[in-house]
């Protein structure tokens, strides 16, 4: 009967941490702000004066990304279609990150006023 008891509690255990695990995954969809850029550019494309670099790396290929202004942190917009007018712009989005991919799903954008010095273009290519 102790056998029985003592394998039940740690089946218990183990059902406790895994759904622990999976609700601490599960992230709720919230707003941050930053700005849109590419993946060729990355952080240098954080700043007022991408867009028409910004513009070209689409065109060629490259992916557009959010680039979070407080941690600097780089995450590929999943459905980039959401995101692709404000390229090189300062804005606030409203999605989920998952954080294991580095990526984000963008439910909303907002453009905000943009501050900081414009980028020198000769610097990013």
């Amino acid at each position: 009967m102790k056998r029985l008891i003592t394998i039940c509690c740690a089946a218990s255990m183990v059902l406790a941490i895994a759904g622990l695990a999976s609700a601490k995954s599960a992230t709720k969809a919230k707003w941050e702000k930053g700005w849109i850029s590419d993946s060729k550019c990355g952080v240098k494309g954080a700043a007022p004066g991408h867009e028409a670099c910004g513009k070209k790396c689409l065109a060629a290929g490259e992916h557009a990304v959010f680039v979070n202004e407080h941690n600097k942190k780089v995450y590929t917009v999943d459905n980039e279609d959401a995101v692709k007018e404000m390229i090189g712009h300062r804005v606030a989005v409203h999605g989920t990150v998952d954080a294991d991919k580095g990526s984000m799903h963008v439910d909303k954008v907002n453009p905000l006023p943009e501050k900081g010095k414009s980028a020198s273009m000769g610097e990013m290519h």
